[in-house]
C-alpha cells in the first residue's frame, strides 16, 4: 500500500539526528511526504530536504504565526509576504503546493480586528500567488475555520487542503460544499475533532497528514509519517472499510489535489 503525507514539517529540529533514517524507513513503507515551509528562514532547508530524499516533496508559504527578530511570535502581515514571489520564481516549478499558509485567530495572537484583517490581506496575496504559479493551497486554520472558508469563497478558491481543521460540523459541510479536501492525522486516535472530520467528509475528499512532529497518536511524543498506517487503520474502523480501501482512496485523492506528487512517486520507482 502507498501512503501520502500531505502535510509535515520534516525540517523541524526534532528530526536533526535521525531524519535520514525516518525518510528511508518511510520510503521502505511507500510513504511519500510533503514537507511545508512556514518562514523564510526555513525555506532553504525545506528545499534541500526535498533534494536529499526523493520521497519528499515540498511546499513554500508563510504561516500566519511568524517569529519576530527578538524571537517572539507575531501575526503575519501583508508587508511580510512580498519576498515570496522571489522564492517561487526560483523554485515554484519544483514545489508541490503553496503553504503552509492560512489564518490563526487565537486570542493570544490576534486580539484585535486590525490584526485579523492584516492576516486576511496576507492570505489573499498568497491566494493570488497560488494562481499565478499554479500551486494548490495547503492551509492552516486555528480558531478561524469559518472566517477561512468565507475568505476562500469570496476569492473563488476551490480544492484547497484544510489541514487539521478544527471547525464544527456546519463549517466542515461548508468546506465540502466548496470543494475542499480535509486531512486526517494520527492524532485521530485521541482527538474527537479528527474523528468528526473523518466521519463527516466523504471519502473522496479525505487525505492523510502527519503534521510531524505534532499531532501524533500520543500527546507530547514526537510524531513521524511512519504513523500514517495507524491513521488508516482507525479510519477503516470508523468508516467500515478495509485499510487497503482507505490507503488507496486517500492516495488517489492526494494525487488529484497535488498532481506533482506523481513525479515524486515515479522517481522512487526508477
Amino acid at each position: 500500500m502507498k501512503y501520502i503525507d500531505c502535510h509535515a514539517h520534516m525540517t523541524d529540529p526534532s528530526f536533526g539526528e535521525d531524519l535520514e533514517k525516518v525518510a528511508f524507513d518511510c520510503l521502505n513503507q511507500q510513504i511519500y511526504i510533503i514537507t511545508v515551509g512556514m518562514h523564510y528562514l526555513d525555506f532553504e532547508r525545506v528545499i534541500e530536504t526535498s533534494k536529499e530524499f526523493n520521497n519528499i516533496g515540498f511546499g513554500l508559504g508563510l504561516h500566519p504565526v511568524q517569529l519576530s527578530g527578538s524571537g517572539n511570535t507575531v501575526p503575519l502581515e501583508q508587508k511580510n509576504v512580498f519576498e515570496l514571489p522571489d522564492w517561487l520564481n526560483k523554485f515554484g516549478k519544483r514545489a508541490v503546493c503553496l503553504g503552509e499558509c492560512g489564518l490563526d485567530f487565537s486570542t493570544w495572537l490576534c486580539p484585535t480586528s486590525a490584526e485579523r484583517d492584516n492576516q486576511r490581506e496576507a492570505l489573499v496575496y498568497q491566494i493570488e500567488l497560488s494562481r499565478r504559479y499554479d500551486l494548490p493551497l495547503n492551509l492552516h486554520s486555528r480558531s478561524a475555520g469559518k472566517p477561512l472558508l468565507t475568505l476562500l469563497k469570496e476569492h473563488n478558491v476551490h480544492g484547497a487542503l484544510l489541514h487539521a481543521f478544527d471547525g464544527g460540523k456546519k463549517a466542515i459541510r461548508q468546506g465540502i460544499e466548496d470543494g475542499h479536501y480535509f486531512s486526517i492525522a494520527p492524532s485521530i486516535v485521541r482527538d474527537p475533532s479528527q474523528k468528526l472530520v473523518a466521519t463527516t467528509v466523504p471519502l473522496d475528499r479525505l487525505v492523510l497528514e502527519s503534521d510531524s512532529p505534532a499531532l501524533g497518536p500520543e500527546k507530547g511524543v514526537r510524531n513521524t509519517p511512519l504513523n500514517l498506517p495507524l491513521t488508516v487503520e482507525v479510519m477503516a474502523d470508523l468508516l467500515n472499510k478495509t485499510s487497503e480501501e482507505i490507503a488507496h482512496a486517500t492516495t488517489q485523492n492526494a494525487l488529484k489535489l497535488f498532481p506533482k506528487l506523481q513525479g515524486i512517486i515515479n522517481t522512487t520507482m526508477d
